[in-house]
């Protein structure tokens, strides 16, 4: 059982990922002994018990609108294009949207993929334009708005599109201004993009795999280290079992479409049409500025995937930070304190201090 898991887990592509390792490691013996004995202690870990599926209430070709639970209004939470959105359900206990649902919420969750056939043809603005927004406009209230990674992004795109149908926007490590991840990020992803582009053209659609190694470029020694951290951890220890659900999750996730693979590499982070605010959806130029309810931006201090400067930079933003990573900051171990209560407060109308304490909770 365990050699056939090993077999069929990631990190993908596994050549590049031990090169990887070797490159950073390889005059180091021990340590890349200690890479190789915490990469195996993962891919034969045993599989994450799976979430209780979630109620499909809607779908427009292969994008799906999910209903997680709670009451209220409606809270509808888009993830990143990249991966698939279980991050934000992870595990008991680590679920971001099953909280929300408990406050008070009435949560519902976007699945973008696998898409049909015939949305191999939109790119960013479309899936907004065909996909997001129409699935939105289902709800006859006004929404409140959340999105994580890209796809806060978009997110950014149907709120402004929505109008006076938009009660409040909350992003997480949402890029926009994609000059703001700095010349070498933009360079590796262009150099990324004359890479996978002909495949993509050939298999008709990007697999994640083809992008893990933009994402692991951006900081190689972290992703040494964490493995070889795993070797140190002693039998039993369930700290790996949470690892397993984060790393299956960052090796899964729906092809991305061509044009959408395109306008990411060559739109977003070749010319920086969305900070620019030259990025048009439905004839509209998108920008953060236009959007009238308000807007919350949480980002992570110790993010790699979306730093600081390539968040939205718009007046009267309320603008937070948690000492945490890209994906640490949803489903590490004090998420639930530094994220999810917060948040959950703002969402219902509360302010709170910079800290995001309860006991500093006011109505705005």
């Amino acid at each position: 059982m365990a050699d056939r898991r090993a077999k069929g887990r990631g990190p993908h592509p596994l050549p590049l990922f031990l090169s990887l390792a070797t490159r950073v490691a390889g005059n180091e013996p021990d340590r890349l002994q200690a890479f190789l004995e915490g990469l195996k202690r993962y891919q034969t870990a045993p599989p994450a018990m799976p979430m209780p599926a979630l109620d499909e209430i809607g779908r427009i070709g292969g994008v799906r609108l999910l209903r997680v639970g709670g009451a209220g209004k409606p809270l509808v939470i888009v993830p990143s294009l990249i991966n698939a959105p279980a991050v934000l359900d992870l595990a008991p206990g680590r679920s971001l949207v099953r909280f929300l649902a408990g406050q008070g919420h009435a949560v519902f969750l976007l699945d973008w993929g696998p898409m049909a056939a015939s949305e191999r043809r939109l790119g960013l603005a479309g899936l907004v334009s065909a996909r997001l927004l129409p699935l939105l406009r289902r709800f006859d209230a006004p929404v409140r708005l959340m999105g994580y990674c890209l796809g806060g992004t978009l997110a950014i795109a149907a709120g402004q599109l929505l109008g006076e149908r938009l009660e409040r926007l909350a992003l997480l490590a949402a890029p926009w201004h994609y000059g703001g991840f700095g010349e070498d990020a933009r360079e590796r992803a262009q150099e990324i993009w004359r890479a996978i582009e002909p495949v993509g053209q050939s298999l008709g659609a990007v697999p994640v795999s083809l992008l893990n190694p933009m994402f692991w470029a951006l900081d190689e020694e972290a992703v040494v280290r964490k493995f070889e951290a795993l070797s140190r951890r002693p039998e039993g220890d369930p700290h790996l079992g949470w690892f397993a659900s984060v790393e299956d999750w960052a090796n899964s996730g729906a092809p991305l479409t061509m044009p959408a693979a395109r306008d990411l590499f060559v739109k977003a982070f070749g010319r920086d049409l969305m900070g620019a605010g030259r990025w048009v959806v439905r004839g509209e130029r998108i920008s953060p500025d236009a959007i009238r309810a308000p807007v919350l931006d949480i980002g992570a201090l110790r993010d790699r995937i979306v730093p600081p400067e390539a968040r939205i930079r718009t007046a009267g933003t309320d603008r937070r930070d948690v000492d945490s990573g890209h994906v640490g900051m949803v489903v590490g171990n004090g998420a639930q304190a530094s994220l999810w209560e917060p948040l959950s407060l703002w969402l219902h109308g509360f302010q709170t201090d910079t800290a995001g304490r309860r006991g500093a909770a006011k109505r705005a």
